[in-house]
């Protein structure tokens, strides 16, 4: 029996996932969340384990397709992949789970107290703790629970208080089914309204800057094979020439040639392309002072920006010591790239005027307040990414929506260049204009506008939902405090 309550907590932690990309059975998060919570706090058994059981189930599954980059990219035996996969979700259970044990204590257990309150304590403090996941492992911004308001009537919500906003009404809802559990199907199907999918129609025909994306697909597992190197810059040079005569700007994906941009050899490739007068924007691998740099740069005006954010297990190593050698992946000059400054230039463009882009690479656009900073007096993003680090996981389609909720957020278009999909041109509303989709070779001929209104989110960015959660929480921690005195 108590077996299959620990199973009970992995599958529960397992069906909050596809409330996520590429599934979008969104309202699952509410159920995976009010097991958690309702375990917590009013079961007295076992609620560790139970606790352990739903973080594996959710974040050991949910942020598989870092083991897809070691097993596949590694090229390592499946044991192997399969210990660093469980070294992973125990690190995630530590960082992410256990300070959810906090729940547990007298502040939320007590008889006294109005529910509503306690609602609003529980979901405050999970906010708190959402806060986490910015911050440790140098930062894992992912599942999480506000993004699946994209598309649903609450869509709006990320350009006032950006997903920490959504993330707390998820926390209510699902708090309060678990304190009202006679009363949870009511709660549960009335919360369904918010959920309703909604379809923005895009119909702009004329652009600010007429964009080109190239996205050639090549094959990752051969791109640092002697021989291939010919084959990729062909591929680029083929899709240039199929970009539109209109276009104004080019932009190529994350680090797609196999040299650096310091090399004779990325010199001879600018050489070939027939730039005229269009913008060429693209990622390359920078080495400065004997440092990798995974970085964008502007070929027309030598402006380069290096990644801040990186991946773990994919571009530094978490214990290197103990793991380079192991794994021929981690031998690879890739996995020991050098974080960017954290201050950085927007950078900007020659064919006109006064004008700025927010240059972001992969992982950087998952980080809501970089974004934020980067977008205060830019006038659109460009976003490269090599998302064939995720494999055939979901991990590519939760990334197009993160990077279509950071428009709304920031109220500015989006330019997304991938090597493999999903390439696309976003709104500031979010809306996908045009689309490549995985595996596909192709390039896409649309283009953008410009936004210079800021949003309310990018001017205090999530400072006024954290604030307002700790407001909460102290306070709860006041009364907690004032009624035990009484009690004495």
């Amino acid at each position: 029996m108590a077996l299959k309550k620990y199973f009970t907590g992995f599958v529960f932690g397992l069906i909050g996932i596809f409330a996520f990309a590429p599934f979008s059975i969104k309202p699952l998060i509410l159920i995976s969340y009010a097991y958690l919570i309702r375990s917590i706090l009013f079961e007295n058994t076992h609620t560790f384990k139970k606790l352990i059981s739903w973080v594996i189930g959710h974040w050991g599954f949910g942020m598989s397709w870092l083991i897809v980059s070691v097993y596949y990219y590694g090229e390592t035996s499946i044991l192997i992949s399969l210990v660093i996969f469980i070294l992973l979700t125990l690190f995630l259970t530590l960082c992410f789970g256990l300070p959810l044990i906090a729940l547990k204590y007298r502040l939320f257990r007590g008889k006294t107290g109005s529910k509503y309150f306690k609602i609003f304590s529980i979901s405050s403090l999970l906010i708190l703790f959402e806060l986490s996941r910015y911050h440790l492992l140098n930062g894992v911004p992912w599942l999480i629970p506000g993004t699946v308001f994209l598309d649903t009537p609450l869509h709006s919500i990320y350009s006032l208080v950006g997903v920490t906003g959504g993330s707390f009404i998820v926390y209510l809802i699902a708090t309060s089914i678990a304190i009202f559990w006679e009363h949870r199907y009511k709660i549960f199907f009335g919360s369904l309204v918010l959920f309703i999918p909604i379809i923005d129609k895009n119909e702009i025909t004329e652009f600010d800057l007429n964009v080109s994306i190239i996205q050639p697909s090549s094959d990752p597992f051969q791109k640092y094979n002697l021989g291939y190197k010919s084959y990729i810059e062909n591929n680029i040079l083929d899709l240039i020439k199929d970009t539109s005569l209109e276009s104004q700007m080019i932009v190529l994906p994350e680090a797609e040639l196999p040299y650096s941009l310091n090399s004779n050899n990325f010199r001879q490739f600018i050489k070939k392309i027939n730039k005229k007068d269009k913008e060429i924007i693209m990622g390359v691998w920078n080495i400065n002072d004997k440092t990798l740099f995974n970085s964008l740069i502007n070929v027309n005006t030598n402006q380069i920006y290096n990644k801040r954010h990186l991946v773990p297990f994919g571009e530094y190593i978490p214990f290197t010591s103990s793991l380079r050698g192991l794994i021929d992946f981690f031998d690879m000059p890739m996995s020991n790239v050098a974080h960017g400054s954290s201050i950085q230039d927007n950078i900007q463009i020659s064919s006109i005027d006064g004008v700025s882009f927010s240059p972001l690479i992969c992982f950087d656009v998952a980080f809501g307040n970089t974004v934020r900073k980067s977008n205060i007096s830019s006038n659109f993003i460009i976003n490269v990414s090599n998302d064939t680090w995720f494999g055939k996981s979901m991990g590519p389609y939760q990334h197009l929506a993160i990077t279509r909720i950071r428009a709304i957020e920031n109220n500015k278009w989006i330019v997304r260049a991938t090597n493999d999909g999903i390439s696309a041109i976003i709104t500031n509303n979010g809306t996908i204009v045009d689309k490549i989709d995985k595996n596909i070779s192709g390039v896409i001929n649309s283009g953008i506008n410009f936004t210079y209104e800021r949003s309310l989110y990018n001017i205090f960015g999530h400072h006024i939902p954290f604030i307002l959660a700790l407001i909460v929480v102290l306070t709860s921690l006041i009364i907690d405090l004032c009624s035990k005195r009484k009690k004495y």
